[in-house]
């Protein structure tokens, strides 16, 4: 296996630079795949709107995480401290995210790239857990990681959606009781539910629109190295609670992402 160059952190998604102008704005999340950069600095206390589970906050620093589980809820008053250094000290700032139904409360955390710090909405992930069990569902960070598939049945989640490069991933013991879940389509090239690997014998994950016919040139969403096989079989999609997910695995399983269709 050979990874390509994924230092790169935001891909597909259009950056919106937060400005350290101590003013509160209010900035629209609507439109595709947006990615927040928060400025280090007195950004006042901003409030975003339509915040899609596509969107992201790329900020200065990490967020204060009380027990460290990697989701940061919001206080009692629906924002979001973005300068908490601990329960005390809660900083200057402090960010709204209004949904298209309801207020966002809680994002998860994806790790670190080039001195930005990632954070996305928890629901995206947390919908997984009740069809497959908490303990299954397997989220890398936006670096690279090595994941076990072995010991039962086990969920990948890729959240390509994000229009971020999600690092490149080894991934051992792929078997065919398990599940490389994305949010946006991987590009598959002849269109026959089979996606084959590159020469480089891993797999060019699509960005925030795929599938796209450029994916593969530079796999936005990141790479993965199936240590075990050279291609994935697309198997189908389902909504959950208003976002899509996209079901791959090996050409012998037999999941069904919609069995009462």
């Amino acid at each position: 296996m050979a990874f390509g160059n994924n230092s790169v952190l935001i891909s597909t998604a259009t950056q919106r630079d937060v400005e350290a102008n101590g003013t509160n704005d209010i900035l629209d999340a609507g439109n595709g795949a947006n990615a927040f950069v928060i400025a280090n600095g007195n950004v006042g206390n901003d409030q975003f709107t339509n915040w899609g589970s596509n969107d992201s906050i790329i900020n200065n620093r990490q967020i204060f995480d009380g027990n460290g589980d990697g989701f940061i809820q919001f206080g009692s008053n629906g924002v979001l401290d973005i300068d908490r250094t601990s329960r005390r000290n809660a900083g200057q700032d402090q960010l709204q995210l209004t949904g298209a139904n309801a207020d966002i409360t809680e994002l998860r955390y994806l790790g670190s790239k080039n001195g930005g710090f990632v954070y996305a909405d928890s629901a995206t992930l947390k919908n997984l857990w009740e069809p497959f069990g908490r303990a299954n569902v397997i989220e890398g960070t936006v670096g690279d990681n090595t994941f076990d598939m072995s010991g039962g049945s086990k969920v990948l989640f890729h959240d390509n959606a994000l229009g971020l490069n999600l690092g490149g991933d080894t991934i051992n013991n792929f078997g065919s009781d398990d599940l490389l879940v994305t949010t946006s389509m991987i590009f598959d090239s002849d269109m026959n539910q089979t996606v084959t690997f590159g020469q480089n014998n891993v797999l060019d994950i699509s960005g925030s629109e795929g599938p796209a016919a450029t994916d593969p040139q530079g796999g936005p969403g990141g790479q993965l190295d199936f240590t075990s096989q050279t291609s994935v079989t697309y198997l189908g999609s389902n909504q959950i609670n208003g976002v899509t997910y996209y079901y791959y695995g090996t050409a012998d399983s037999t999941f069904d992402p919609t069995p009462s269709a």
